[in-house]
């Protein structure tokens, strides 16, 4: 499930909670030139080997869930993954025994994503109500 929630920055955070459907998520590692002024062309071949191998390691995902699906359904031992797509929150990850009780658990971590503090100036911010003045 997709869970939204202000982040310690204050800003929102989409989170990603739940059964970890995949044998694994590939992670793209490319090369990145920030401070280059026309460097288009030297950044592209630097990420098509990367690239390359990212489109692979998806490909080997993808083909090795066919046996781990299966294999997790008749041991009944299911990975439970808390993962943010936007902030820099760590991961959560459980491995729990039986289907039901791994949902219970996801829908658990993502009612503490959502009603966990706010850290900071946004917690202030969140608790001082704003009048047409600012806040009170």
């Amino acid at each position: 499930m997709r869970v939204v929630a202000k982040g310690a920055s204050g800003e929102w955070d989409a989170w990603r909670v739940g059964r970890r459907r995949l044998a694994w998520r590939p992670v793209y590692m490319g090369w990145n030139l920030n401070d280059s002024v026309d460097m288009t062309g030297i950044l592209l071949a630097l990420n098509l080997l990367p690239f390359v191998f990212w489109l692979l390691n998806w490909l080997a995902a993808l083909l090795t869930t066919v046996f781990v699906w299966p294999w997790r359904a008749v041991s009944g031992r299911w990975l439970v993954v808390a993962y943010t797509t936007t902030g820099n929150e760590p991961d959560r990850r459980a491995h729990v025994r039986g289907r039901a009780p791994a949902d219970a658990l996801a829908r658990e971590w993502a009612k503490e994503i959502i009603g966990r503090p706010v850290c900071g100036l946004a917690a202030r911010a969140a608790v001082s109500p704003l009048h047409a003045d600012g806040p009170a």
